[in-house]
Formats: structure tokens, C-alpha cells, sequence
């Protein structure tokens, strides 16, 4: 039971959003901008640096990327801890008498990243794939399948994830509960997961370097493509690094294949202004790559050289 002096009406005006995401340990990545504070979306996991936007004086948040939710401080707590309002109530709770954070102090540096290089056994036959028009074969070739266990990746189809060396770092799991989804997220990453500094596929596409490839978001459309001798890599999300885009700079040619939604157009006007070497292929709003059927999908190879 919450006392009546932590109603929700209560914990709105008694704690900040500012207070959540220092308790937990998301400000660091995170900057003040005015009477704002901005950074990576904590809800969905993105890492567009300004996709996060949280108004200090109305105690608001919204995500202008891959969840597009929003709301106030109950609704955060309530989605960041996975839980009802009521688990969320208790848990502000907790934090009513701690002090507003205070900028530039310093945090306790966060865990390093730890690669989680053994195998796990993966239903490459999942009905899920099947929909996606991804065969067995390939999934299996990419280690790719339902995860019947306990823990990070229960109730996911698991996507093993390598370096672009091919060293073996873990497993993403995209949620299949479609109200899980919705809350958190489509995807789970490893805590740490040095996202920025990969290309998924990357180590995998054959004749890559030599003819290019097509810039994806997400795995399916590499594997999709794959399955039609079609290099392929994705970026795991919208935002380009420093790190992807050496990557793709000496490629002769980049396929840039968004998903057909506003934050998949803008990832591709960013894309296509910092490489030279890229043709964009624009998709009918709400469509993603691994909608296209194989004779869609074919059509690219009359941009590369293959």
C-alpha cells in the first residue's frame, strides 16, 4: 500500500526525472542542453545522442526515435523498471528525500565490457523467421534462432553478434512479446555492448569490399539479402559512428536501405551526407527491408559490381 503522501500526484512534484536517470546511472551519458537534458533513448536502448529530450521545468520526457513514448516521471520509472504504476510508485518512493543530482561530479566509471564468447543452441526452424522469409539454413549460417532458455534472452529470437574481426561478442535478443516490445523496446543488448563500433555482418559479407553493400538497420534485412548472394551489413540502430563509418568509407559502392519511417529517412539523409560513396533507396512509409520480397530485394544488384 502507498501512503497517502506518496500518491502519484505526490511522487510527480516530490521527485525528478532528473533523480531517475541518476539513480540509475543513466545522466552519464546523457548532457544538459538549457532547461533540457538530452541523450540516448533509455527506454528502447537507441544511441542517437539526441533522440532522448527531458523538459527539467515540466518534469516531461519524450523519445523522438525508435519507441516514441513519452511522458512524466511515473511513466519513466514505470517503463525503465519493466513493472505496473504501482511497482513504479514504490520505487519513486525511494528516492522523495534524496537530493537533486549535481552536474559534473564524478560517477563511478561504468562496468567494462565483458564478450560472452560461448555458443548457445538457437531454433534456427522458429515460426517467427519463417514470416521474415528467412530460411533455416541461413539463419543457422549467422547463428541466429529462438532461445528456449532462462534469463537476457527469454522469450527472444537471439541474434549472435561478432566484432569486424569476427571475434564473437554475445547475443542481442529481439523481444516477441509484442507488449514487451512496445514498453521496452524491440531489442535487448548486452550491458556495454560497444554497439557503435560494430557492423552487423560486417566479418560475414562476402565480396564486400569488393563490389559494396547494402546499409541496413536491423539483422533481418542482412540476412535476407544474404539469402540472395547479396552483401549486407546493418547498423543496429539509426545513428552512424566515427568508428561505422571508417568502416564503410573505402567500399566502392553503399546501398543505403532505411526503414520506411521518419527516423529511417533521417538516418539516411545523415548517412548518405557523410559518405561519398552511397546510393538511397527509399522505402513507402511503414515498410521495412525485409518486407520486400526476393524479387524486390534482387533489383540491387544493379547497383553493385558483383
Amino acid at each position: 500500500m502507498i501512503p497517502a503522501h506518496l500518491d502519484f500526484r505526490s511522487l510527480k512534484r516530490g521527485v525528478s526525472i532528473e533523480q531517475v536517470l541518476a539513480d540509475k546511472r543513466l545522466l552519464e551519458r546523457m548532457r544538459r542542453r538549457g532547461d533540457q537534458i538530452v541523450g540516448p533513448c533509455p527506454v528502447h536502448h537507441g544511441d542517437n545522442p539526441n533522440a532522448f529530450v527531458v523538459d527539467r521545468r515540466k518534469n516531461l520526457w519524450h523519445c523522438f526515435t525508435g519507441c516514441g513514448g513519452g511522458g512524466d516521471v511515473v511513466e519513466l520509472a514505470r517503463r525503465l523498471s519493466g513493472g505496473s504504476y504501482r511497482v513504479a510508485a514504490h520505487y519513486l518512493a525511494t528516492l522523495v528525500d534524496l537530493p537533486p543530482p549535481a552536474w559534473g561530479m564524478t560517477t563511478p566509471p561504468a562496468r567494462p565490457f565483458r564478450p560472452y564468447t560461448k555458443r548457445l543452441f538457437l531454433d534456427p526452424r522458429t515460426p517467427w523467421l519463417k514470416q521474415k522469409g528467412i530460411r533455416p539454413q541461413i539463419a543457422q549460417r549467422f547463428q541466429v534462432g529462438a532461445f528456449y532458455g532462462h534469463g537476457f534472452l527469454a522469450g527472444c529470437v537471439a541474434v549472435r553478434l561478432f566484432d569486424p574481426e569476427g571475434r564473437p561478442l554475445g547475443y542481442a535478443g529481439r523481444r516477441l512479446d509484442a507488449e514487451q516490445a512496445r514498453a521496452w523496446g524491440k531489442w535487448r543488448l548486452p550491458r556495454g555492448l560497444p554497439r557503435n563500433t560494430l557492423l552487423y555482418g560486417y566479418h560475414q559479407a562476402a565480396g564486400l569490399r569488393r563490389g559494396g553493400g547494402v546499409l541496413v538497420e536491423c539483422p533481418w534485412g542482412v540476412l535476407r539479402l544474404a539469402q540472395l548472394g547479396i552483401p549486407a551489413v546493418a547498423l543496429l540502430g539509426t545513428h552512424l559512428s566515427p568508428v561505422q563509418r571508417k568502416l564503410l568509407h573505402d567500399l566502392p559502392r553503399v546501398v543505403v536501405l532505411m526503414d520506411g519511417d521518419e527516423a529511417g529517412r533521417n538516418a539516411a539523409r545523415a548517412v548518405s551526407m557523410q559518405l561519398a560513396n552511397t546510393v538511397a533507396v527509399h522505402l513507402p512509409d511503414g515498410l521495412d527491408p525485409d518486407d520486400l520480397s526476393d524479387q524486390q530485394l534482387a533489383r540491387l544488384r544493379g547497383h553493385f559490381l558483383l
